[in-house]
């Protein structure tokens, strides 16, 4: 009997001492939730985090981190970039979870469908107020119908062709124009009945997963208030955030979007703060945080560049942008061939579509922007292009490289509270799934960031897209992408985030 103890005994204790499917051994970890900063080991199992220990502990994946940070992995809430072309800059610059939440994406369950499986990193979308509000517009029904007939057909394409410089097919230019076709709504106002059906439009997007309600009304000025009132109503009837590129640049679109969040008692937060405040980024910051003091729901991001883009034929470049913004046709810069603009190709170029690179602020105000305490950082990086904006490439080692190491104007754990704990707090309400993302936790999902901080710095300028360099391991749900600096190949560990709601 005596003999059958030991061996049973035995057996348990073997049990026990199994090794961790990956050991990340003697990094420097920090947790910002908790505010750990210690030298410790990390055994994972499966995709969680089973150990956090400064015992000696073995796996069959065995990674060396000592003198490195071994972060959570950051979560981008503001990335346009949504194939796995601009993927692989974002992950290579620490990226695990990659989201569009300013301007949410058309046909949502298709979206997320088409990408299982075959993403490098996490995602997930806000319902598309301006798409939503165009094709309930009784003038485009039959526009509506032709993209809605399109995509219950068809697979949504989830790469571009752009790396591979395929040209365009005869289906991708006739999407394209009928997406262009919807622009005039832009300059439009909805009847009351056109906004019940765009709310019933979101409702059903949220019941399919969309995180949110993205309202860019900067990029459809037509919208009246009283519209733009009625959807922040809505929003707090279902208990979800509203992301908004508010109107126009300055104090009074985003007081406006204050003032509809907080009269009708929804949630907001208003995206890249920097652009839209330009000078006035110290009143915007300062307004969020009292906010925040008073028990409302209000939130904010930067990213850490002084030049923006978007689309050259947006409403943002309709007569009068030259005075809003104060600056001229040279501070454009073409993305496709890095030339800045004069009168002449400003025209040439807004009349064909296509991306600018917007040089429109100051330095100083960008070092207010990413060192205030309320701000959280995001990229909101474009989609892969070879001349797109650096901040699709390069934000978060930016962040840590320059400001953090070279400038010193804010600490490595505040850093990482803005690229990890805050962006996972500010959607754990309408995604369980993010209460168990920022973090470095038992129990917590081991999506990690192992980088050197005496090194990290982002590579990518106005000349063109370079991968960050400094960000040697990262791993997502459990699974390694990057090792040793490299992207390790067909490897897809991206999950989709989605809200609690989904049916």
């Amino acid at each position: 009997m005596k003999n059958f103890i030991l061996i049973k005994l035995a057996i348990v204790t073997f049990g026990l001492s199994q090794p961790y499917d990956i050991v990340i051994k003697q990094g420097r970890v920090i947790d910002p939730e908790t505010n750990l900063d210690q030298i410790c080991n990390i055994g994972i199992i499966g995709n969680q985090i089973s150990d956090i220990t400064k015992n000696s502990i073995n796996g069959k994946i065995a990674i060396n981190a000592k003198g490195l940070v071994v972060s959570p992995g950051f979560i981008d809430l503001h990335a346009h970039g949504q194939t796995n072309s601009a993927h692989r800059y974002q992950v290579k610059d620490g990226v695990t979870t990659a989201l569009e939440m300013e301007s949410g994406v058309a046909f949502i369950e298709r979206w997320i469908e088409a990408k299982k499986g075959r993403s490098l990193v996490n995602f997930g979308a806000t319902a598309p107020h301006g798409f939503l509000r165009s094709i309930s517009m009784v003038k485009n029904k039959s526009t509506a119908n032709k993209l809605i007939n399109h995509f219950s057909k068809n697979e949504m394409k989830i790469e571009d062709s752009t790396q591979n410089k395929v040209k365009s097919s005869e289906e991708d230019e006739k999407l394209k124009k009928l997406y262009s076709s919807l622009s005039s709504s832009n300059y439009q106002s909805q009847s009351p009945n056109e906004i019940e059906e765009t709310k019933k439009l979101i409702k059903d997007y949220i019941d399919k997963g969309a995180l949110g309600i993205g309202l860019p009304v900067g990029y459809y000025l037509g919208a009246s208030a009283g519209e733009v009132f009625e959807i922040y109503k809505f929003a707090k009837t279902l208990n979800v955030t509203v992301y908004t590129h508010t109107r126009g640049f300055g104090m009074p679109g985003i007081q406006e979007a204050m003032a509809a969040a907080t009269t009708a008692g929804a949630s907001v937060h208003i995206v890249h703060a920097n652009s839209m405040s330009l000078g006035e980024i110290e009143t915007t910051l300062s307004m969020v945080e009292s906010a925040q003091k008073n028990g409302l729901d209000i939130t904010t991001e930067v990213y850490p560049y002084t030049a923006a883009s978007t689309s050259l034929e947006s409403i943002l470049f309709d007569e009068g942008w030259k005075e809003t913004l104060n600056i001229s046709y040279n501070d454009l810069q073409w993305e496709k061939t890095g030339e800045r603009l004069n009168k002449k190709t400003f025209y040439e170029y807004r009349k064909k579509g296509g991306v600018v690179i917007i040089h429109m602020m100051k330095p100083e105000w960008i070092k207010i922007g990413v060192s205030h305490p309320v701000s959280i950082i995001a990229s909101d990086g474009m989609p892969y292009a070879p001349g797109a904006h650096p901040r699709t490439a390069g934000t978060f080692s930016r962040i840590l490289g320059k400001y953090v190491r070279e400038e010193k104007i804010l600490d490595l754990i505040t850093a990482l509270k803005k690229m990890t704990i805050m962006p996972a707090k500010r959607l754990e309400k309408i995604a369980p799934s993010m209460a168990r993302k920022g973090r470095l936790q038992i129990g917590a999902d081991a999506d990690i960031t192992i980088f050197n901080p005496n090194t990290i710095i982002d590579k990518a300028d106005f000349s063109g897209l370079k991968y960050s360099e400094g960000v040697e391991t990262v791993i997502i749900d459990g699974k390694i992408i990057i090792k040793e600096g490299r992207i390790i190949e067909n490897v897809f560990p991206g999950k989709p985030i989605l809200s609690k709601y989904k049916k």
